[in-house]
């Protein structure tokens, strides 16, 4: 059934106008000093782009990125695409629709800064962070708006936390999640733990890719790590990491259900609402936080698997884009603002 297939290719590969503003001053991006950084999540494939040089066949930046990536430079901000990959090896060309396709790409990062899309995220951290260093050091990157989607959301935050506890050059200007599950998914979470199904609350789309999902090889360890009670406790061990770092977070709230579960509805497909927005984490954990969301999918493979349009997705939606940009514009007052503008209160 071509819907089962594309639910389940989702499945595998997941798991905005700037402002003068931000454009003047040492700190901007167009100084080059200041840089967005994109991070893709599970099992997602993405070539190292610049703000100058992207693929030049099928999705400029893999088709995690592409559209927001193009969108954010059209306006002027400095982007990057960090480099990930199934076991974290050289991201290679592509002709693979789960991937891409993307070709023609500039010159691709050694492993040793390749984020392991389906490894530890703590080590796809490291990998990160020594992205980060090399930005630095080849493009005088200094300050980062850093961005992470789904998975990305806690490779990004490992990253932080190495790169404050090492006393790194980079300095991290604002931090935005997309579809990130902040407290782990409801996918993950099944009421009988030998009925994988029993996860989705009988939500076909969850359904269609579950199997899918748990069969990934190498995939146990962020299931494991994405079942709430133990993302519990790796939320717990960033403590710190995010003081001083305005966060915003994107949700996707697409699919519904009158009477749902909030532990399960709404959601993107992948991330509901509740962990999409950390409603299980303290202000110990998030000291300055800030929601936002819109009826849209976790991933552009979520709306193909449904027959929605690209631009029914958090990750190539120019609402999106927009929300960022103001984002972006506004991280050097944002600490200034009250706590939790437009999340629930504590």
């Amino acid at each position: 059934m071509k819907l089962t297939t594309l639910l389940c290719a989702t499945a595998i590969c997941l798991l905005l106008g700037a402002a003068p503003a931000l454009a003047a001053g040492a700190g901007s991006a167009r100084s080059g000093q200041r840089a967005v950084v994109l991070v893709s999540g599970t099992a997602a494939t993405t070539p190292f782009t610049t703000p100058t040089q992207a693929c030049k066949t099928g999705y400029s930046a893999g088709n995690t990125w592409a559209f927001l990536r193009d969108y954010l430079v059209k306006k002027g901000y400095k982007v990057y695409t960090a480099p990930a990959s199934l076991g974290g090896v050289k991201v290679t060309e592509t002709k693979d629709p789960n991937d891409g396709p993307f070709g023609g790409c500039p010159k691709q990062l050694p492993a040793s800064m390749t984020v392991n899309a389906i490894g530890s995220v703590d080590r796809s951290g490291s990998s990160l962070a020594r992205f980060l260093g090399y930005l630095h050091g080849k493009y005088g990157v200094s300050r980062v708006d850093l961005v992470g989607h789904s998975l990305g959301g806690f490779i990004g935050r490992a990253a932080i936390r190495e790169a404050r506890l090492d006393k790194g050059p980079v300095k991290f200007t604002s931090y935005s999640t997309l579809g990130s599950p902040w407290d782990g998914t409801y996918i993950a979470n099944p009421k009988n733990p030998a009925d994988p199904l029993s996860a989705c609350d009988g939500f076909p789309v969850c359904e269609a890719f579950a199997g899918s999902l748990l069969s990934v090889p190498g995939i146990e360890m962020l299931i494991a790590l994405l079942k709430p009670s133990n993302t519990a406790v790796w939320n717990s061990n960033q403590a710190g990491a995010l003081n001083g770092i305005p966060v915003s977070m994107l949700a996707g709230t697409y699919f519904t259900k009158a009477g749902g579960s909030p532990a399960v509805w709404p959601n993107d497909g992948i991330a509901q609402l509740q962990s999409a927005w950390a409603q299980g984490m303290s202000d110990k954990l998030i000291p300055h936080r800030a929601c936002y969301s819109w009826p849209l999918t976790h991933s552009l493979f979520v709306s193909k698997g449904v027959g929605l349009p690209d631009d029914s997705s958090l990750t190539w939606n120019s609402d999106v884009g927009a929300q960022l940009a103001k984002i972006f514009n506004g991280a050097s007052t944002a600490l200034k603002k009250p706590n939790r503008i437009g999340c629930p209160a504590a």
